[in-house]
């Protein structure tokens, strides 16, 4: 029995998103559009803003073609390391269109090697524009079919020689019917958010250029500034997207914030829960963007349906109907089909011509007519398609037959992320902990007891048949969750399974500590704990503004430079990047080091240099503010609730106070040089204010009340659902009400008022801004803004206002600098101790009578006390938990 599924007549949506039967047309190239591109029109954009039209991509195209060898003395299997840059795609499509055959694989040795060593190639894509290929001595060392045009790796297997091979019909056709489902047109324009070695990646590429459409070339990840950047600024309209980086972007509220050039996301990659689906399309209507939902395999050379952006939220759990040219049926014959599904078979002009699993393979012609995918699918009135399971999916536990599938949809149902394994010994469900979950803790047991209990009564099988385990899921480099991964993390959970890997594994770690190792070693250290989770970021470990210096600086050793917005990534994707960007061995001469840890360290310098008397060069105080109120941004009021926020607010005031009472404290008993003002840091409300004695810690009073003054702004609702959107704008707000009082107070009084929290607070906002400035014309108007309020703070000393309005400009304009090697332990050293410093100075200063010597001996000072005291208050900080993925570290 046998489900028959044709595409529909057109159905259109606001995206003018459609599904109708459109011939495939067999024309030689790729770059040939079905109606001529204008050869003005722009094809790809480059990471600076070039632009290739779509005339000079042809020439360059056939450019780079004439550097290959003639395929009539044999057709080349060139290999194309895939990165997502201009040099790659032109390489890429050059291949295609010379007549030989591309290999495509990531750029990531470790991956490739069992590919390579299968299919040696004769070609090597270099990326060098000035040799952009080299080509193996004694000619063609394969025997490739005519047909066969492209080798991907099939889904999952990113690093398996097994490929699928590909015509340059499959190609030409499956991007035409692509283009034509979501309604792409010349004006439309992709980017390159995913990577371009597999198919959803290449796909992007393939059906804008059939478009008449452009891409924009970015190597840039979906959570990294500079990508939504190149969104904005080169009119963006496509984005695609798989799940895993929908769950990224849902916790940093990217989506919700305005992309006007936005008109289509579309998703594929993987099944996303219906209540993720529903929450994007809902909040595309917000914004103006619509959801395309997909399904598709690279089998199928890339995708097999799409779904109606009308009908997502009406039909969430759907993939909608097949793309133009395309057939599918349900075979309900097969033994795993029950409740009306049948496996999803496919026919069309995307189906692929078979696999390669030895090099004697390249040498076959089609070997297929339909693709069985292995997907179980249900059809419904309408004609739409819904996945609901894999054939190979289902498992017996004593007797029963339990679709693995059926119980994480359950499982999903109830808001838990989860992958769902097992064998005849019983289900293993491993579950993503949540951002207010500790995976070894009670929540942790709680979590995975509450996904036993489900997984037990939808299954059938008793709860002692269920082993559940809290843990970050493990994934696939094309972010699809890895489930013999998650399978192993499971089972190496129950104390009796796996000894003998595990034994194995200790071993080796022992004798070579692997990258992850390394990185795990470098945090543990730095935020104290004994357990490092790769799933989670350094933020969700617990790293603040106080850490941060010393972990940037140490990962950096282990990893190479650090990506824009490291902080927040999860620390997999950094090992996974350091990998990648691996050094070759030569000696590192310079190094990148965060432009907010350069000014700590300077102004630390500035303030101890001024104090001494060594120079004068003030400033460096309030452009710590600006500073200070930058990191609060970045981390703990990062955080997407106000309940998180707080709790790092409190974190935050803790590595502040504990060392601020002690030192203040130490001096009010020893010989009077404080006051019960300046131990509660409130010296500025409640203190003597007069210069020379109890005023010395003024930028402690102001920077712990701006911190608590910003957090109970971001606690008003409205306020903190307008951060969760658009987190400038409201740091801009705020930063603007906060020039009120600085230039009402300063305008009936001076002096030391100039160092309150209701004068100064405004910088700290400042930095808030600056910190979500993700666009030149933000960058802009928040350095105007810092004009307005800068230039005339000190109106005898324009000097000063200058060096202030200069750190805010540097912190703004350059994220990040290059500097010789040999500076940057040093600068980290200085950066991570500035506030041990500034506390320590005023009682090292007048004990040295020389202004160098009294300098350098509070810096030292600082740094020595920074030393002693930071593991100590760390602790500390770790009594206020922050839903970190591990246990802090007892001893």
């Amino acid at each position: 029995m046998t489900t028959q599924v044709r595409s529909l007549p057109p159905v259109l949506g606001r995206s003018g998103l459609r599904s109708l039967t459109q011939p495939t047309l067999a024309e030689p190239t790729l770059l040939d559009t079905a109606d001529p591109a204008d050869p003005q029109a722009p094809a790809l954009v480059g990471p600076d803003g070039a632009t290739l039209t779509h005339g000079e991509l042809r020439e360059h195209v056939a450019d780079l073609a004439r550097q290959l060898p003639d395929p009539a003395e044999g057709r080349a299997l060139v290999h194309l390391p895939m990165r997502n840059d201009l040099a790659s795609v032109t390489a890429y499509l050059a291949v295609l269109e010379s007549g030989h055959c591309a290999l495509v694989t990531s750029d990531d040795p470790n991956r490739t090697a069992p590919i390579l060593t299968a299919y040696p190639p004769d070609v090597t894509a270099t990326g060098d524009p000035t040799a952009p290929f080299a080509v193996r001595p004694g000619g063609p060392a394969h025997l490739l079919h005519p047909d066969v045009v492209l080798l991907l790796s099939t889904s999952g297997s990113t690093g398996s020689p097994k490929l699928v091979r590909l015509s340059r019909g499959n190609v030409r056709s499956n991007a035409r019917a692509i283009a034509a489902a979501l309604a792409l047109r010349p004006t439309d324009r992709g980017i390159t958010s995913l990577p371009l070695h597999y198919c959803f990646g290449l796909s992007v590429l393939h059906s804008h250029l059939v478009s008449g459409g452009s891409v924009a070339v970015t190597d840039h990840s979906v959570l990294d500034r500079g990508f939504w950047e190149c969104v904005d600024e080169q009119q963006v309209t496509t984005l695609a997207v798989v799940p895993h980086s929908v769950e990224l972007l849902a916790g940093t509220g990217e989506l919700a914030r305005p992309h006007p050039s936005l008109r289509l996301v579309a998703q594929a990659g993987g099944r996303m829960p219906k209540g993720r689906v529903r929450e994007i399309a809902a909040l595309g209507r917000r914004q103006g963007f619509d959801l395309a939902v997909m399904y598709g395999q690279t089998e199928a050379t890339a995708r097999i349906c799409v779904l109606d952006p009308a009908l997502t939220q009406a039909h969430p759990d759907a993939v909608g109907h097949p793309v133009p040219g395309t057939t599918l049926h349900l075979d309900a014959a097969v033994p795993d089909a029950v409740d009306g599904a049948g496996e999803v078979v496919v026919r069309g002009p995307g189906v692929m011509m078979g696999y390669a699993e030895h090099r004697d393979d390249l040498a076959l012609g089609a070997m297929l007519t339909e693709l069985r995918t292995g997907d179980l699918g249900r059809v419904d009135e309408a004609g739409i398609l819904r996945i609901v399971g894999r054939r190979s999916g289902f498992i017996k536990v004593l007797g029963l037959r339990i679709d693995l599938a059926v119980v994480e949809s359950a499982l999903e149902a109830e808001g838990l992320d989860v992958c769902v394994t097992g064998d005849d010994s019983g289900l293993r469900v491993a579950v993503a902990p949540t951002a207010e979950t500790t995976p070894t803790g009670e929540e942790g047991s709680r979590l995975a007891a509450r996904a036993r209990r489900i997984a037990a009564e939808t299954s059938g099988v008793g709860v002692a048949a269920v082993t559940a385990l809290a843990v970050p899921l493990a994934r696939l480099e094309n972010g699809k969750v890895d489930r013999a991964g998650c399978d192993a993390l499971v089972r190496a959970g129950v104390p009796d399974e796996c000894e003998d890997t595990r034994r194995g594994v200790a071993v080796a770690f022992g004798a070579s500590p692997t990258l992850e190792v390394r990185v795990a070693g470098v945090l543990g250290e730095v935020l104290a704990r004994d357990e490092i989770d790769l799933g989670a970021s350094f933020v969700e470990l617990g790293g603040d503004s106080l850490t941060h210096v010393q972990a940037s600086i140490r990962l950096e050793e282990v990893l190479g430079p650090l990506p824009t917005g490291w902080h927040r990534r999860p620390l997999r994707q950094l090992v996974e990047a350091g990998r990648r960007g691996a050094s070759d061995g030569a000696p590192v001469t310079r190094r990148t080091v965060e432009t907010s840890v350069l000014l700590r360290a300077v102004a630390v310098v500035m303030i101890c240099g001024s104090h001494a008397d060594l120079f004068r060069l003030l400033g460096g105080a309030h452009t710590l503010l600006a500073v200070a109120g930058f990191n609060a941004a970045r981390f703990g009021l990062s955080a997407p609730r106000i309940p998180t926020r707080w709790r790092g607010t409190l974190r935050m005031l803790i590595g502040v106070a504990v060392p601020t009472m002690v030192v203040a404290l130490f001096g009010m008993v020893t010989h009077d040089r404080y006051g019960w003002g300046n131990v509660l840091m409130a010296n500025w409300v409640a203190g003597d204010v007069t210069y020379g004695k109890h005023n010395e810690l003024w930028f402690i009073d102001a920077l712990v009340a701006s911190l608590i003054v910003l957090t109970l702004l971001l606690s008003v609702p409205p306020l903190a659902r307008a951060w969760r959107e658009t987190p400038w704008r409201v740091a801009i707000l705020i930063a603007v009400l906060g020039l009120v009082p600085r230039f009402a107070i300063l305008s009936v009084g001076d002096g030391v008022l100039r160092g309150i929290m209701p004068t100064t607070f405004w910088l700290f906002a400042i930095g808030a801004a600056v910190a979500h400035a993700d666009t030149r014309r933000r960058r802009l108007v928040t350095l105007g803004l810092a004009v307005v309020g800068g230039i005339t703070f000190f109106p005898d000393d324009p000097v000063r206002n200058l060096t202030i309005l200069a750190g805010i400009a540097v912190l703004t304009l350059v994220p990040e600098v290059r500097l010789p090697a040999s500076w940057v332990g040093p600068i980290s050293v200085l950066a991570a101790a500035s506030l041990y410093i500034y506390l320590i100075q005023f009682q090292i200063l007048g004990w040295v009578p020389t202004a160098l010597g009294a300098t350098l001996a509070a810096l030292a000072a600082g740094c020595l006390l920074w030393w002693l005291a930071a593991r100590p208050v760390r602790r500390l900080q770790d009594l206020v938990p922050v839903a970190p993925s591990v246990r802090p570290r007892r001893k």
